[in-house]
């Protein structure tokens, strides 16, 4: 059975109208119409448009604004846990970390205020939606870090509410890098409470930023380099050796990056020595591979790497229900690209890992 460390749940787009405190609702996640499309408006945040007014449900990856057919209440996607469990038989999942969709936008929130009101109410959401899942749902809390403080009283909330993963943005607010001594208590808490800090694509600096020729594969290709940096500041400052128990996955950017990433800073860390500081005990690389996670789908290029990273960073993940996931073919995928490894690796990737690092029990 596979465990898929990302997959995502299409939370109703007029979830924050509902919930939020009246003074954020005209300025929270809300939909609107413009012009002949159902849009998911967000003060400071490029609109994302949803659906067409007369098209009903929308294209897979979308989540139509009645709640209906692929991503609504009762669709893939959705929040029917009955559907989800029938999915996840289907596809061969025993377990899933669930990511949001619209709330990928909420890191966006220039307002730090606003983005932790929209973070509680999600999570609170979540609480309620997956609360008694158990193993097989494992939902990752929204976790804007805006506001630092509001970031480590919300992390602390949602430990308490017995969450096991938590998401922060892969690109940190602009002067504020994450090898910054202001994030450790961010880092002591997760690293005390035992969550795992997910980093996904996309989070916390527009996805879209390219919009000239081949801006579509320039977009999708380039977003998932932001986590190779966000890698480095981690490793290589000093952070992931002062947390020995802080780990951070890095969520649907692909994984190829990974081990270059290892070997370059390895490189710059010994034939550069006189330049480096701090002076770590280890070489960047073994923090890297020993406390950060990658997921990967169906791409090859982590596999054919392993001999620099190892299989302890890797976990499988089907992306359900996105298009370009592997969703309902995981058990084809997965008995494809993992030909030419050896049955217990395959095993680590596709399961053991997340058990480890999630707490799901054998």
């Amino acid at each position: 059975m596979l465990i898929s460390a990302d997959s995502h749940v299409f939370e109703p787009p007029t979830l924050w109208q509902e919930r939020l405190p009246p003074q954020w609702r005209d300025q929270g996640p809300r939909l609107v119409v413009d012009g002949d499309w159902y849009v998911l408006a967000i003060d400071g945040v490029p609109p994302r448009k949803l659906a067409r007014r007369d098209d009903g449900p929308t294209a897979a990856g979308e989540a139509p604004p009645t709640g209906t057919g692929p991503g609504g209440a009762t669709g893939a996607g959705g929040a029917d846990l009955e559907r989800r469990r029938r999915d996840m038989e289907a596809d061969g999942v025993r377990a899933e970390v669930i990511y949001p969709t619209f709330g990928l936008f909420v890191d966006l929130i220039p307002n730090p205020e606003l983005a932790l009101a929209c973070a509680r109410v999600y999570n609170d959401w979540l609480a309620e939606v997956f609360g008694a899942a158990g193993d097989r749902c494992i939902p990752s809390a929204l976790v804007p870090v805006g506001d630092l403080a509001g970031a480590l009283a919300e992390l602390e909330r949602v430990a308490g509410l017995g969450f096991r993963s938590a998401l922060v943005p892969t690109t940190p607010p602009a002067g504020r890098p994450y090898n910054r001594p202001d994030y450790d208590p961010l880092w002591r808490v997760a690293a005390e409470a035992g969550i795992p800090l997910s980093m996904h694509t996309g989070t916390g600096a527009q996805p879209s930023a390219e919009k000239g020729p081949g801006a579509a594969v320039i977009n999708y290709t380039v977003v998932g380099l932001r986590s190779a940096e966000t890698l480095c500041h981690l490793a290589a400052s000093g952070v992931l050796e002062r947390h020995p128990d802080l780990r951070v996955v890095f969520v649907e950017t692909g994984a190829g990056w990974f081990a270059y990433c290892c070997e370059r800073m390895d490189e710059a860390f010994t034939d550069h020595a006189s330049w480096v500081k701090p002076r770590l005990a280890e070489p960047p690389s073994h923090y890297a591979t020993r406390q950060c996670f990658v997921t990967l789908g169906a791409d090859r290029a982590p596999l054919l790497t392993r001999e620099i990273t190892g299989v302890g960073p890797l976990l499988w993940a089907s992306d359900y229900p996105h298009p370009e996931g592997t969703f309902p073919h995981s058990r084809e995928v997965v008995a494809r690209i993992f030909a030419d490894l050896t049955d217990e690796e395959r095993r680590a990737v596709t399961h053991d890992n997340a058990a480890r690092l999630y707490g799901i029990a054998p």
